[in-house]
């Protein structure tokens, strides 16, 4: 099954991830977004980081999640290439990302998120019961 796709969008990126479990398109919606960083670019899984996060509901917790790997990267100097994610409870999640430092001569040809937006958020666990379908807007 396909994670993740693309979609058209005049100013911002919108991705759509997939996955046969809400957690499993979180981490989807995680990799599009380093996707977007990196150019696609091939990243390695040779370290990892642990972040845990809460919210008031399940869209606050997906752009909180998301928003916590901005800083990561940001401050840290990171990149991800795939995410474990389990959630701890109704809006509580515990992720592991793993990756490696930025390299501008590997990984600079992407495109720098500056946010994630409530516009145009979708969760969708409805469509069938073996996908969810997540959609989000990256502010670039």
């Amino acid at each position: 099954m396909k994670r993740h796709e693309f979609k058209e969008h005049t100013a911002d990126i919108i991705a759509v991830a997939f996955g046969d479990s809400p957690e499993v398109a979180f981490a989807a919606a995680a990799e599009a977004m380093f996707d977007v960083i990196t150019g696609g670019a091939d990243v390695q899984s040779i370290e990892s980081v642990e972040l845990t996060v809460e919210s008031i509901d399940r869209e606050g917790l997906l752009v909180g999640f998301l928003s916590e790997l901005i800083v990561i990267q940001e401050v840290q100097g990171k990149v991800f290439a795939e995410f474990t994610v389990v959630f701890t409870g109704p809006h509580s999640l515990r992720a592991i990302g793993r990756g490696e430092s930025f390299d501008p001569e590997r990984h600079g040809e992407g495109t720098p998120v500056k946010g994630v937006s409530y516009h145009l958020l979708e969760i969708d666990t409805t469509s069938s019961p073996e996908e969810c379908r997540i959609q989000v807007l990256f502010d670039i």
